[in-house]
């Protein structure tokens, strides 16, 4: 945003959980199918943000936004369908969600729009900050308090311009320890090869412990759990990097059964920030109203039936270390793996693979490995 310019801000928290739906499982494929390498993914998220603009929204915005999100026609009912399934994401306390929708200072937030939000959905703050540094400095401090320190930045590097009516952007992280973590001892840097099958050298975790797996002819599947709650991360390793995307088709609709074993698993510290920008996707997916002069976003703005979606960008973020899904110190372990196991098992992740991370209810995360780093500097 320029010096000169005003804006104004509107913040939002917004928690909520279900199966990979339609709308879901619909915006996944088309980020896949954008992402050339590493990515990873919550449509969840995408959906929260999606849903948020809904209730805003007014006339036929509204009807076309409800078709392909496939949302109740009452907009209040969605706000509480949201308010009830936030009792089981609270289950997992390592959840971040962080949507923020940037305005222009030609608008103003409806206040009817704001206690709905306040009453059914969480938090909702709107301000008018005049100065450039001033809204960063509150969106940084929001952002500490709702996500980790790494993710603060998409919020302050988006700058609205003189030009835009309001750009959408959504966020999300999670930060969780392993049910069984990785000791340090064993981390050694190992051949990983990526999908040239040019290896590079890798901190390659390993550790025997007892894990749900399954084989399949496609290659092979493990859940690793984690702890304090039902979550759990299952990674799909092909047999060959050619099969990579057959086991992400698998991983989409995952539904095989698992056996419990003793395993022992060889999985690569890696790090995955990804960024898409998500316009032309959803509106090939029929949301086209919202990003014309046409829309009406007056449940939202006042003055609402001249703005537009300028933008909708989508953030994940996610580091795996030896504690579990952190960016900070791993905690003390909670589990140690067994010393001695029979009939081993071998899960060595040492060329692409996928991942998702889950609980019986719905999937938060999905994700690919692709390309790593090498951690030898010739």
């Amino acid at each position: 945003m320029r010096e000169n310019s005003k804006m104004k801000y509107f913040v939002l928290l917004l928690m909520a959980t279900s199966v990979l739906g339609r709308f879901k499982q619909n915006i996944l494929e088309m980020v896949m199918a954008k992402a050339e390498n590493n990515f990873i993914v919550s449509p969840l998220c995408i959906e929260i943000g999606m849903s948020m603009l809904f209730i805003g929204a007014k006339g036929k915005t509204a009807e076309e936004l409800r078709s392909v999100l496939d949302l109740p026609v009452d907009m209040t009912e969605v706000a509480r369908n949201y308010e009830k399934v936030l009792a089981n994401l609270q289950k997992h306390n390592g959840f971040r969600f962080a949507n923020r929708l940037y305005v222009n200072d030609a608008y103003e937030i409806n206040q009817d729009y704001n206690n709905i939000m306040n009453n059914t959905m969480g938090k909702a703050h709107a301000g008018n900050p005049s100065l450039r540094s001033r809204p960063i400095h509150s969106i940084s401090f929001a952002v500490q308090r709702q996500t980790h320190r790494k993710m603060r930045t998409i919020f302050n590097e988006h700058e609205l311009q003189a030009n835009e009516s309001a750009a959408l952007v959504t966020a999300v992280q999670y930060i969780g320890a392993w049910k069984t973590m990785f000791e340090k001892r064993s981390t050694k840097l190992k051949k990983f090869y990526g999908d040239n099958n040019k290896p590079v050298y890798v901190r390659m975790m390993s550790h025997v412990g007892r894990f749900r797996t399954a084989d399949q002819s496609y290659g092979q599947v493990i859940e690793l759990p984690f702890s304090d709650s039902n979550l759990s991360m299952i990674i799909g390793l092909p047999l060959h990097n050619s099969y990579l995307s057959s086991i992400e088709q698998r991983l989409r609709t995952f539904s095989e059964s698992l056996e419990e074993t003793d395993v022992h698993v060889e999985l690569p510290k890696f790090e995955i920030e990804f960024s898409t920008e998500l316009v032309e996707p959803l509106k090939k997916l029929g949301i086209h109203l919202l990003f014309s002069n046409n829309s009406d976003l007056s449940g939202l703005l006042t003055n609402g039936t001249s703005a537009k979606i300028s933008n909708v960008v989508h953030k994940s973020s996610i580091e795996i270390d030896e504690g579990g899904v952190s960016t900070g110190e791993a905690a003390e372990p909670t589990e140690y793996p067994p010393k001695k196991a029979k009939a081993l098992v071998s899960f060595n992740v040492n060329r692409p693979f996928a991942f998702l991370i889950r609980d019986k209810h719905a999937v938060y995360f999905r994700g690919r490995v692709v390309q790593l780093p090498n951690e030898i500097r010739f």
